[in-house]
């Protein structure tokens, strides 16, 4: 297997898996406890804003773990991570029901430091349009 590649937030798409981002945290919000019903705890959703060069994007964090990883002015690598359409807009997840990873990038000379908040793929709404087949189109 060779190096991972990773993709510019503004390459993103709707329900797009298996996606590997190196970006960096610009703020985390605490927005909650869920419950979570095979454990039967509590477990912390957080809403953080990450980004890139290209765009920034909001990202669903689900436990105590990634909050704690995913600080403000933290460089990461998000692997084999996907992205969820929520009331029609795109959210970056990682969570049980993927294989995914969050690491820390330790190397600075890799750190990212010009993000580009115009571009907000979280602002983006997105209408779900199914294809019907018309008289045998």
């Amino acid at each position: 297997m060779g190096p991972i590649s990773y993709i510019p937030v503004a390459d993103l798409k709707p329900d797009q898996h298996q996606v590997n981002l190196k970006v960096k945290v610009i703020a985390q919000i605490i927005i909650g406890e869920v419950d979570d019903y095979p454990t039967w705890t509590k477990i912390k959703v957080a809403e953080i804003l990450i980004g890139d060069s290209t765009g920034c994007i909001i990202m669903k964090a689900m436990n105590g773990n990634q909050i704690n990883l995913l600080q403000p002015n933290t460089t990461v690598n998000i692997h084999n991570a996907r992205v969820e359409m929520y009331r029609g807009f795109m959210r970056i997840v990682v969570d049980q029901n993927t294989s995914a990873e969050i690491t820390i990038e330790n190397n600075n000379e890799n750190s990212i430091n010009n993000i580009n908040l115009e571009k907000n793929l979280s602002l983006v709404e997105y209408q779900y349009v199914p294809h019907v087949v018309l008289n045998g189109d």
